[in-house]
């Protein structure tokens, strides 16, 4: 059954309208993400789940919608695209924390180095070495933000040093 302007207007009080519009646009959402995330799948059921909440919170406030599936397809373009801008941002300012701790006499070539280790740093390693050494936030706070227990954030930060650290040796040759 496609989904129509008059079924998503009645969404959220009629529950086979929003499973008929469900079922019609999570595969399209999820197969729209999941293509963009690089395979990972934890991130494009992330931002999946995230764009059925905007989409909900938005069929709430009476949005006008004329065109249902390409409109949640937008939604998810966009929480894809606030995602990179978080990850880009996390990722300058975690690679100005590792450029303050550089001596002042490396290389231009010693900081490129270090923000091509970085970039090859998985993204929860770098967002929790974000967290820790940039925003200065303790391994407790960390944990909390992340959503993960002490150990698991203290595991993911070990791991994360030490990835950054092989890559910029890589890097450095």
């Amino acid at each position: 059954m496609a989904v129509t302007n008059r079924a998503l207007s009645g969404l959220l009080s009629d529950p086979e309208a929003f499973t008929a519009f469900y079922t019609e646009a999570l595969p399209r959402v999820y197969g729209y993400l999941l293509s963009r995330c690089d395979g990972t799948v934890s991130l494009a059921e992330d931002l999946t789940q995230e764009t059925f909440l905007a989409a909900v919170a938005e069929i709430k406030r009476g949005r006008p919608v004329l065109d249902p599936i390409p409109w949640v397809v937008r939604i998810a373009r966009n929480k894809f695209v606030d995602h990179v801008r978080r990850s880009l941002r996390d990722e300058r300012k975690l690679l100005k924390v590792w450029q303050a701790r550089e001596s002042t006499s490396e290389s231009r070539d010693g900081r490129e180095s270090a923000l091509n280790a970085l970039r090859f740093v998985p993204l929860s390693q770098r967002a929790a070495l974000s967290l820790r050494y940039q925003d200065g936030l303790s391994v407790a706070e960390v944990a909390t933000a992340l959503g993960r227990s002490i150990h698991a954030t203290e595991s993911l930060l070990a791991r994360g040093k030490e990835t950054f650290r092989r890559n910029y040796r890589d890097e450095r040759g």
